[in-house]
Protein backbone atom coordinates (compact mmCIF):
# COMPACT_ATOMS: atom_id res chain seq x y z
CA UNK A 1 0.00 0.00 0.00
CA UNK A 2 1.47 3.39 -0.81
CA UNK A 3 1.81 5.70 1.95
CA UNK A 4 2.82 9.44 1.23
CA UNK A 5 3.88 10.40 4.14
CA UNK A 6 5.05 14.13 4.76
CA UNK A 7 7.63 14.69 7.80
CA UNK A 8 8.45 18.32 9.71
CA UNK A 9 10.96 19.30 11.85
CA UNK A 10 9.55 20.65 15.56
CA UNK A 11 11.42 23.18 16.76
CA UNK A 12 12.86 22.68 20.61
CA UNK A 13 15.62 24.61 22.25
CA UNK A 14 18.79 22.30 23.13
CA UNK A 15 21.19 23.63 26.12
CA UNK A 16 24.42 22.39 24.10
CA UNK A 17 26.50 23.65 27.53
CA UNK A 18 26.22 24.52 30.63
CA UNK A 19 29.46 24.61 33.22
CA UNK A 20 31.23 27.46 34.93
CA UNK A 21 34.91 27.79 36.03
CA UNK A 22 35.80 29.02 39.89
CA UNK A 23 38.23 31.30 40.04
CA UNK A 24 40.19 31.95 43.06
CA UNK A 25 41.35 34.96 44.28
CA UNK A 26 44.65 35.42 46.65
CA UNK A 27 46.60 38.93 47.02
CA UNK A 28 47.97 40.75 48.89
CA UNK A 29 47.76 44.71 48.07
CA UNK A 30 49.47 47.74 49.32
CA UNK A 31 47.32 51.28 49.84
CA UNK A 32 48.78 53.72 47.39
CA UNK A 33 50.60 56.55 49.28
CA UNK A 34 47.33 59.27 48.76
CA UNK A 35 45.16 57.02 51.00
CA UNK A 36 45.62 57.22 54.87
CA UNK A 37 46.90 54.07 56.91
CA UNK A 38 43.76 51.64 57.93
CA UNK A 39 42.33 51.61 61.51
CA UNK A 40 39.67 49.01 60.62
CA UNK A 41 38.51 47.05 57.64
CA UNK A 42 34.65 47.69 57.37
CA UNK A 43 33.17 45.96 54.21
CA UNK A 44 35.07 44.45 51.41
CA UNK A 45 33.41 43.50 48.37
CA UNK A 46 33.85 42.22 44.78
CA UNK A 47 32.03 42.39 41.54
CA UNK A 48 33.35 40.29 38.78
CA UNK A 49 32.29 41.21 35.56
CA UNK A 50 32.81 39.58 32.03
CA UNK A 51 34.08 42.03 29.46
CA UNK A 52 33.93 40.26 26.43
CA UNK A 53 33.34 36.87 24.72
CA UNK A 54 34.83 35.10 21.52
CA UNK A 55 34.95 32.05 19.97
CA UNK A 56 38.42 30.17 18.90
CA UNK A 57 37.78 27.27 17.53
CA UNK A 58 35.78 25.08 20.01
CA UNK A 59 36.49 27.16 22.68
CA UNK A 60 34.90 29.85 23.72
CA UNK A 61 36.98 32.61 26.23
CA UNK A 62 35.42 35.07 28.43
CA UNK A 63 37.45 37.70 29.62
CA UNK A 64 36.73 40.31 32.08
CA UNK A 65 38.01 41.43 35.05
CA UNK A 66 37.26 41.23 39.43
CA UNK A 67 36.82 44.61 41.01
CA UNK A 68 37.57 44.26 44.61
CA UNK A 69 36.55 47.77 46.91
CA UNK A 70 37.27 47.62 50.62
CA UNK A 71 35.90 49.93 53.07
CA UNK A 72 37.76 51.03 55.65
CA UNK A 73 37.76 53.49 58.97
CA UNK A 74 41.00 55.88 58.87
CA UNK A 75 43.35 56.93 62.36
CA UNK A 76 40.50 58.94 63.32
CA UNK A 77 37.64 56.72 63.20
CA UNK A 78 35.32 59.34 61.19
CA UNK A 79 35.93 59.22 57.53
CA UNK A 80 35.04 55.80 55.71
CA UNK A 81 38.29 55.46 53.17
CA UNK A 82 38.22 53.52 50.20
CA UNK A 83 40.55 51.05 48.20
CA UNK A 84 39.90 50.04 44.61
CA UNK A 85 41.99 47.39 42.46
CA UNK A 86 41.06 45.28 39.61
CA UNK A 87 42.41 41.42 39.12
CA UNK A 88 41.84 40.60 34.85
CA UNK A 89 41.04 37.07 34.41
CA UNK A 90 40.29 34.77 31.29
CA UNK A 91 37.97 31.64 31.55
CA UNK A 92 38.30 28.93 28.63
CA UNK A 93 35.42 26.33 28.06
CA UNK A 94 35.32 23.57 25.63
CA UNK A 95 32.50 23.93 23.73
CA UNK A 96 32.20 21.15 21.13
CA UNK A 97 29.65 23.01 18.81
CA UNK A 98 27.29 26.36 19.02
CA UNK A 99 24.40 25.07 17.24
CA UNK A 100 22.45 27.09 14.82
CA UNK A 101 21.31 30.60 16.47
CA UNK A 102 22.87 29.93 19.39
CA UNK A 103 22.59 31.95 22.29
CA UNK A 104 25.31 32.64 24.56
CA UNK A 105 25.05 34.16 28.05
CA UNK A 106 28.44 34.39 30.11
CA UNK A 107 28.12 35.68 33.84
CA UNK A 108 29.88 36.05 36.46
CA UNK A 109 29.25 35.92 40.48
CA UNK A 110 31.25 36.31 43.74
CA UNK A 111 31.22 33.33 46.08
CA UNK A 112 32.80 34.13 49.13
CA UNK A 113 35.81 37.41 49.69
CA UNK A 114 37.61 37.46 52.59
CA UNK A 115 39.54 40.44 54.07
CA UNK A 116 42.28 41.46 56.80
CA UNK A 117 44.59 44.11 57.67
CA UNK A 118 47.80 42.90 58.03
CA UNK A 119 49.51 46.55 58.52
CA UNK A 120 48.30 49.53 58.46
CA UNK A 121 49.14 49.77 54.67
CA UNK A 122 48.93 46.53 53.46
CA UNK A 123 45.76 43.64 52.85
CA UNK A 124 45.32 40.25 52.62
CA UNK A 125 42.34 39.36 50.68
CA UNK A 126 41.30 35.91 49.63
CA UNK A 127 38.07 34.71 47.99
CA UNK A 128 36.88 33.00 44.87
CA UNK A 129 34.09 34.11 41.59
CA UNK A 130 32.15 31.87 39.52
CA UNK A 131 32.05 32.54 35.58
CA UNK A 132 29.20 30.42 34.19
CA UNK A 133 28.77 29.86 30.32
CA UNK A 134 25.35 29.15 29.19
CA UNK A 135 24.79 27.80 25.44
CA UNK A 136 21.00 27.34 24.00
CA UNK A 137 20.31 26.91 20.59
CA UNK A 138 17.72 25.85 18.20
CA UNK A 139 17.31 22.31 17.70
CA UNK A 140 14.66 20.38 15.94
CA UNK A 141 12.91 16.65 16.25
CA UNK A 142 11.61 15.28 12.93
CA UNK A 143 8.48 13.84 13.33
CA UNK A 144 5.23 13.35 10.56
CA UNK A 145 3.30 15.88 9.80
CA UNK A 146 0.45 14.22 7.23
CA UNK A 147 -0.22 11.12 5.72
CA UNK A 148 -2.14 10.26 2.66
CA UNK A 149 -3.21 7.03 0.99
CA UNK A 150 -6.58 5.03 0.87
CA UNK A 151 -8.07 3.86 3.99
CA UNK A 152 -5.38 6.26 5.98
CA UNK A 153 -6.72 8.33 9.31
CA UNK A 154 -4.71 10.62 11.09
CA UNK A 155 -5.32 12.34 14.62
CA UNK A 156 -3.35 15.53 14.84
CA UNK A 157 -2.18 18.01 17.72
CA UNK A 158 -1.10 21.41 17.05
CA UNK A 159 2.49 21.80 19.19
CA UNK A 160 3.53 25.11 19.94
CA UNK A 161 7.45 25.70 20.23
CA UNK A 162 9.70 28.61 21.17
CA UNK A 163 13.01 28.69 19.67
CA UNK A 164 16.12 30.97 19.56
CA UNK A 165 16.50 32.69 16.65
CA UNK A 166 19.07 35.15 16.78
CA UNK A 167 21.35 37.44 19.16
CA UNK A 168 23.67 40.50 18.85
CA UNK A 169 25.88 42.64 21.17
CA UNK A 170 27.20 46.00 21.21
CA UNK A 171 29.51 47.66 23.71
CA UNK A 172 28.61 51.78 24.22
CA UNK A 173 29.94 54.22 26.79
CA UNK A 174 28.08 57.02 28.32
CA UNK A 175 29.61 59.98 29.12
CA UNK A 176 28.43 63.08 30.86
CA UNK A 177 29.40 65.75 33.94
CA UNK A 178 26.92 65.64 36.58
CA UNK A 179 26.38 68.43 39.31
CA UNK A 180 26.42 67.10 42.91
CA UNK A 181 22.88 69.06 43.26
CA UNK A 182 21.30 72.05 45.27
CA UNK A 183 21.94 71.60 48.99
CA UNK A 184 24.99 69.44 48.63
CA UNK A 185 28.68 70.12 50.16
CA UNK A 186 31.61 70.50 48.06
CA UNK A 187 33.58 66.72 47.11
CA UNK A 188 36.69 66.42 48.95
CA UNK A 189 36.95 62.59 48.13
CA UNK A 190 35.11 60.01 46.94
CA UNK A 191 34.37 57.40 48.50
CA UNK A 192 32.51 54.70 46.21
CA UNK A 193 30.35 54.76 43.19
CA UNK A 194 27.80 52.13 41.83
CA UNK A 195 26.08 51.91 38.48
CA UNK A 196 23.35 50.14 37.40
CA UNK A 197 21.51 50.09 33.88
CA UNK A 198 17.54 49.82 33.52
CA UNK A 199 16.29 49.26 29.64
CA UNK A 200 12.39 50.44 29.87
CA UNK A 201 11.96 50.00 26.25
CA UNK A 202 12.91 47.81 23.47
CA UNK A 203 11.54 48.63 20.32
CA UNK A 204 11.88 46.44 17.05
CA UNK A 205 12.30 47.58 13.37
CA UNK A 206 13.48 44.84 10.64
CA UNK A 207 17.21 44.57 11.48
CA UNK A 208 17.69 46.26 14.18
CA UNK A 209 16.20 47.06 18.14
CA UNK A 210 16.61 50.48 19.65
CA UNK A 211 16.86 50.35 23.60
CA UNK A 212 16.09 53.21 25.36
CA UNK A 213 16.87 53.25 29.31
CA UNK A 214 18.87 54.94 31.96
CA UNK A 215 22.07 54.45 34.18
CA UNK A 216 21.18 54.80 37.82
CA UNK A 217 24.50 56.19 39.11
CA UNK A 218 25.08 56.52 43.71
CA UNK A 219 27.80 58.33 44.63
CA UNK A 220 28.87 58.14 48.34
CA UNK A 221 31.72 60.90 49.35
CA UNK A 222 33.18 62.70 51.51
CA UNK A 223 33.01 66.93 51.99
CA UNK A 224 35.22 67.19 55.62
CA UNK A 225 37.71 64.00 55.67
CA UNK A 226 38.62 65.31 58.81
CA UNK A 227 35.05 66.39 60.36
CA UNK A 228 33.82 63.22 58.69
CA UNK A 229 31.17 64.47 57.24
CA UNK A 230 29.83 62.32 54.16
CA UNK A 231 26.55 62.45 52.01
CA UNK A 232 25.36 60.29 49.22
CA UNK A 233 24.07 61.82 46.05
CA UNK A 234 22.08 59.64 43.25
CA UNK A 235 22.04 60.31 38.95
CA UNK A 236 19.70 58.77 36.55
CA UNK A 237 21.61 59.50 33.26
CA UNK A 238 19.42 58.32 30.14
CA UNK A 239 20.56 56.19 27.31
CA UNK A 240 19.44 55.17 23.77
CA UNK A 241 21.28 52.42 21.74
CA UNK A 242 20.56 51.04 18.11
CA UNK A 243 21.82 47.38 18.16
CA UNK A 244 21.93 45.45 14.99
CA UNK A 245 20.10 41.93 14.73
CA UNK A 246 20.69 39.62 11.95
CA UNK A 247 17.38 38.72 10.15
CA UNK A 248 14.82 40.25 13.03
CA UNK A 249 11.45 39.86 12.47
CA UNK A 250 8.97 42.36 14.67
CA UNK A 251 6.96 39.18 15.51
CA UNK A 252 9.44 37.79 17.43
CA UNK A 253 10.17 38.03 20.96
CA UNK A 254 13.10 40.17 22.29
CA UNK A 255 15.30 40.56 25.35
CA UNK A 256 16.74 43.39 25.60
CA UNK A 257 19.37 44.04 28.42
CA UNK A 258 22.53 46.50 29.27
CA UNK A 259 25.22 45.28 31.94
CA UNK A 260 27.52 47.66 33.18
CA UNK A 261 31.12 46.85 32.53
CA UNK A 262 33.07 49.74 33.52
CA UNK A 263 32.11 52.93 36.12
CA UNK A 264 34.62 55.32 36.30
CA UNK A 265 33.54 58.81 38.48
CA UNK A 266 35.99 61.47 39.04
CA UNK A 267 35.78 64.86 40.98
CA UNK A 268 35.57 68.04 38.78
CA UNK A 269 35.97 71.85 39.52
CA UNK A 270 33.40 73.97 38.06
CA UNK A 271 34.33 77.56 36.93
CA UNK A 272 34.34 78.51 40.53
CA UNK A 273 36.76 76.28 41.28
CA UNK A 274 34.04 74.16 43.50
CA UNK A 275 34.06 70.30 43.51
CA UNK A 276 30.63 70.20 42.35
CA UNK A 277 30.81 68.01 39.68
CA UNK A 278 31.93 64.45 38.80
CA UNK A 279 32.84 63.50 35.90
CA UNK A 280 31.34 60.31 34.47
CA UNK A 281 32.57 57.65 32.02
CA UNK A 282 30.15 54.19 32.55
CA UNK A 283 30.65 51.33 29.54
CA UNK A 284 28.02 49.55 28.97
CA UNK A 285 27.54 46.02 26.96
CA UNK A 286 23.99 46.11 24.83
CA UNK A 287 22.58 42.35 24.73
CA UNK A 288 19.74 41.74 22.50
CA UNK A 289 18.76 37.80 22.37
CA UNK A 290 15.54 37.15 20.02
CA UNK A 291 13.65 34.22 20.08
CA UNK A 292 10.84 32.91 17.40
CA UNK A 293 7.46 31.00 18.08
CA UNK A 294 6.04 28.72 15.98
CA UNK A 295 2.83 25.86 15.57
CA UNK A 296 2.80 22.79 13.78
CA UNK A 297 0.42 19.58 13.46
CA UNK A 298 2.02 16.60 13.90
CA UNK A 299 0.10 13.24 13.74
CA UNK A 300 0.15 11.77 17.16
CA UNK A 301 -2.02 8.36 16.23
CA UNK A 302 -3.01 6.61 12.62
CA UNK A 303 -4.61 3.39 11.73
CA UNK A 304 -5.83 2.07 8.55
CA UNK A 305 -9.43 0.39 7.41
CA UNK A 306 -7.42 -2.70 5.81
CA UNK A 307 -4.76 -3.48 7.70
CA UNK A 308 -2.91 -3.37 10.52
CA UNK A 309 -0.58 -0.32 10.70
CA UNK A 310 2.95 -0.13 12.47
CA UNK A 311 4.04 3.23 14.03
CA UNK A 312 7.03 3.90 15.18
CA UNK A 313 7.06 6.91 17.70
CA UNK A 314 8.73 9.23 20.15
CA UNK A 315 7.64 11.64 23.12
CA UNK A 316 8.28 15.18 21.77
CA UNK A 317 8.76 18.40 24.73
CA UNK A 318 8.38 21.65 23.97
CA UNK A 319 8.39 24.90 25.35
CA UNK A 320 6.12 28.41 24.13
CA UNK A 321 7.80 31.08 25.34
CA UNK A 322 4.49 33.20 26.33
CA UNK A 323 6.09 36.48 26.92
CA UNK A 324 9.03 38.44 28.53
CA UNK A 325 7.93 40.47 31.31
CA UNK A 326 10.40 43.89 32.97
CA UNK A 327 8.93 44.35 36.15
CA UNK A 328 9.37 47.57 38.62
CA UNK A 329 8.15 45.78 42.50
CA UNK A 330 8.63 47.73 45.26
CA UNK A 331 9.83 45.63 47.96
CA UNK A 332 9.03 47.06 52.41
CA UNK A 333 10.85 46.20 55.25
CA UNK A 334 11.46 47.55 58.72
CA UNK A 335 14.43 46.16 60.23
CA UNK A 336 15.44 46.03 63.67
CA UNK A 337 18.76 48.26 64.26
CA UNK A 338 21.41 46.57 67.13
CA UNK A 339 21.08 47.43 71.06
CA UNK A 340 24.08 50.04 71.22
CA UNK A 341 21.65 52.47 68.79
CA UNK A 342 22.51 54.15 65.70
CA UNK A 343 22.60 58.02 64.94
CA UNK A 344 22.44 58.49 61.29
CA UNK A 345 23.21 56.41 58.17
CA UNK A 346 25.89 57.02 56.31
CA UNK A 347 25.11 54.86 53.29
CA UNK A 348 22.94 51.90 52.25
CA UNK A 349 23.38 49.28 49.30
CA UNK A 350 21.59 46.40 48.56
CA UNK A 351 22.32 42.74 46.15
CA UNK A 352 19.01 41.16 45.15
CA UNK A 353 18.80 37.08 43.89
CA UNK A 354 15.95 34.97 43.20
CA UNK A 355 15.76 32.33 45.25
CA UNK A 356 12.94 29.96 43.63
CA UNK A 357 10.19 30.49 41.33
CA UNK A 358 6.86 29.20 41.34
CA UNK A 359 3.59 28.60 38.54
CA UNK A 360 0.60 28.10 40.45
CA UNK A 361 -2.79 27.43 39.00
CA UNK A 362 -3.60 31.10 40.49
CA UNK A 363 -0.47 32.70 39.09
CA UNK A 364 3.08 33.10 39.43
CA UNK A 365 5.86 34.00 41.99
CA UNK A 366 9.40 34.91 42.84
CA UNK A 367 10.61 33.98 45.77
CA UNK A 368 13.72 36.63 46.38
CA UNK A 369 16.39 37.07 49.08
CA UNK A 370 18.30 40.95 49.58
CA UNK A 371 20.90 41.17 51.16
CA UNK A 372 20.70 45.01 53.10
CA UNK A 373 24.24 46.49 53.61
CA UNK A 374 24.38 49.91 55.62
CA UNK A 375 27.56 51.77 57.06
CA UNK A 376 25.98 53.28 60.42
CA UNK A 377 27.20 56.40 62.37
CA UNK A 378 26.53 56.18 66.76
CA UNK A 379 26.16 58.74 69.26
CA UNK A 380 29.29 59.32 69.30
CA UNK A 381 30.20 59.29 65.41
CA UNK A 382 32.47 55.90 64.95
CA UNK A 383 30.88 54.31 62.04
CA UNK A 384 30.20 50.42 61.66
CA UNK A 385 29.27 48.12 59.20
CA UNK A 386 25.51 46.10 59.22
CA UNK A 387 24.26 43.86 56.93
CA UNK A 388 20.61 42.35 56.82
CA UNK A 389 18.91 39.72 54.77
CA UNK A 390 15.92 40.16 53.56
CA UNK A 391 13.88 37.11 52.66
CA UNK A 392 10.67 38.60 49.99
CA UNK A 393 7.94 37.37 47.72
CA UNK A 394 7.05 38.83 44.06
CA UNK A 395 3.54 37.50 43.32
CA UNK A 396 2.22 37.68 39.42
CA UNK A 397 -1.00 37.09 37.33
CA UNK A 398 0.94 34.99 34.72
CA UNK A 399 -0.07 31.84 34.55
CA UNK A 400 2.54 29.39 32.98
CA UNK A 401 4.18 26.03 33.94
CA UNK A 402 7.54 27.18 33.87
CA UNK A 403 9.28 30.95 34.59
CA UNK A 404 13.07 31.98 35.09
CA UNK A 405 13.67 35.16 36.70
CA UNK A 406 16.70 37.48 37.08
CA UNK A 407 16.75 40.50 39.67
CA UNK A 408 18.36 43.62 39.82
CA UNK A 409 18.32 46.49 42.51
CA UNK A 410 17.42 49.68 41.33
CA UNK A 411 16.79 52.04 44.05
CA UNK A 412 17.28 52.03 47.52
CA UNK A 413 15.26 54.56 50.24
CA UNK A 414 15.62 54.52 54.38
CA UNK A 415 14.53 56.06 57.08
CA UNK A 416 15.28 55.80 60.50
CA UNK A 417 12.00 55.31 63.81
CA UNK A 418 13.55 54.76 66.86
CA UNK A 419 15.11 51.90 66.70
CA UNK A 420 13.66 50.75 63.67
CA UNK A 421 14.90 51.06 60.24
CA UNK A 422 12.06 51.01 56.97
CA UNK A 423 13.58 50.35 53.93
CA UNK A 424 12.15 50.17 50.23
CA UNK A 425 13.99 48.70 47.82
CA UNK A 426 12.84 49.23 43.47
CA UNK A 427 13.85 45.61 42.55
CA UNK A 428 13.84 45.24 38.79
CA UNK A 429 12.38 41.72 37.51
CA UNK A 430 12.89 40.19 34.13
CA UNK A 431 10.78 37.08 33.48
CA UNK A 432 10.49 34.38 31.17
CA UNK A 433 7.29 32.93 31.37
CA UNK A 434 6.80 29.53 29.57
CA UNK A 435 4.29 26.97 28.75
CA UNK A 436 5.46 23.21 28.15
CA UNK A 437 3.78 21.17 26.08
CA UNK A 438 4.10 17.56 25.03
CA UNK A 439 2.91 14.61 23.25
CA UNK A 440 3.58 11.38 21.24
CA UNK A 441 4.57 11.90 18.35
CA UNK A 442 4.67 9.60 15.10
CA UNK A 443 8.11 9.81 13.45
CA UNK A 444 7.15 6.62 11.03
CA UNK A 445 4.55 4.17 9.77
CA UNK A 446 4.33 1.03 8.03
CA UNK A 447 1.50 -0.80 6.42
CA UNK A 448 1.04 -4.74 7.28
CA UNK A 449 -0.57 -5.70 4.25
CA UNK A 450 0.48 -9.67 5.29
CA UNK A 451 -2.28 -9.42 7.64
CA UNK A 452 -5.08 -7.68 6.14
CA UNK A 453 -8.54 -7.51 8.25
CA UNK A 454 -10.78 -10.23 7.89
CA UNK A 455 -14.78 -9.26 7.83
CA UNK A 456 -16.84 -11.68 8.74
CA UNK A 457 -19.80 -12.90 5.90
CA UNK A 458 -22.78 -11.12 8.11
CA UNK A 459 -19.99 -8.27 7.76
CA UNK A 460 -20.17 -8.39 4.66
CA UNK A 461 -23.46 -8.05 4.35
CA UNK A 462 -24.13 -4.36 6.36
CA UNK A 463 -23.26 -1.45 5.60
CA UNK A 464 -24.10 -0.94 9.85
CA UNK A 465 -23.14 -2.32 13.08
CA UNK A 466 -24.58 -1.54 16.50
CA UNK A 467 -22.28 -0.53 18.96
CA UNK A 468 -22.58 -0.27 22.94
CA UNK A 469 -20.62 2.42 23.74
CA UNK A 470 -19.75 3.49 27.28
CA UNK A 471 -19.65 7.14 29.15
CA UNK A 472 -16.26 8.99 28.23
CA UNK A 473 -15.23 7.24 25.21
CA UNK A 474 -13.43 8.31 22.61
CA UNK A 475 -15.00 7.69 19.06
CA UNK A 476 -11.52 8.04 17.78
CA UNK A 477 -10.83 4.76 19.65
CA UNK A 478 -14.12 3.30 18.86
CA UNK A 479 -13.69 3.81 15.13
CA UNK A 480 -9.99 2.88 15.05
CA UNK A 481 -11.39 -0.78 16.09
CA UNK A 482 -14.00 -0.93 13.85
CA UNK A 483 -11.90 -0.10 11.20
CA UNK A 484 -13.99 2.96 10.19
CA UNK A 485 -13.78 6.44 9.53
CA UNK A 486 -14.58 8.99 12.80
CA UNK A 487 -16.37 11.02 10.87
CA UNK A 488 -18.45 8.76 9.31
CA UNK A 489 -19.62 7.49 13.35
CA UNK A 490 -20.23 11.46 14.27
CA UNK A 491 -22.35 11.90 10.89
CA UNK A 492 -24.32 8.82 11.10
CA UNK A 493 -25.17 9.28 15.10
CA UNK A 494 -25.47 13.55 15.16
CA UNK A 495 -22.50 13.93 17.40
CA UNK A 496 -20.57 17.12 17.57
CA UNK A 497 -17.66 15.84 20.39
CA UNK A 498 -15.57 13.01 19.83
CA UNK A 499 -15.61 12.05 23.73
CA UNK A 500 -18.87 10.42 24.91
CA UNK A 501 -20.73 12.25 27.56
CA UNK A 502 -22.66 9.41 28.31
CA UNK A 503 -23.91 5.44 27.97
CA UNK A 504 -25.17 4.84 24.27
CA UNK A 505 -25.74 3.00 21.76
CA UNK A 506 -23.75 4.23 18.23
CA UNK A 507 -24.42 3.21 14.75
CA UNK A 508 -20.78 2.40 12.69
CA UNK A 509 -20.90 2.42 9.77
CA UNK A 510 -18.76 -0.04 7.98
CA UNK A 511 -16.05 0.57 5.14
Amino acid sequence: MDIQVTNKVIGTTESLFDDFDERPVDCDFVLPDYLPDIAAVLKCTMKPVVQSKQLSGDRLIADGVANLRVLYLDEARKCVRCCEFSQPFTSTFAVKSMGLNPCVRATAKTDYVNCRATSPRRLDIHGAFSVKLKVTAEGGQEVVSSARGEGVYTRTKPLYYTVPASSAEKPFTISEVLELGPGKLPAETLIRSEAVANVQDCKMMPGKVILKGEVLLCTLYANDTVAGTMDRVEHEIPFSQIVDVDGLDEEWFCDCRADVTVCDVHITQNPNGENVLLSVSIKLQAQVQCYRTGASEIITDAYLTSCPLKLDTRRVETQQLLGIRKDVCPVKETLELPPEGVAGIVDMWCEAAPVATRCEEKGSAVDGRLLVSMLAKDAAGMISYYERPVDFTLDFSDKCSSMTAELEVLGVEFSLNSQQMDVRVQVGVSRHCMMTDSCVAVTGMTADESAPFAKSEAEQRCALKIYFAGGGESLWEIAKSCHTSMEAVMEENGLAADVLPEDTMLLVPLC
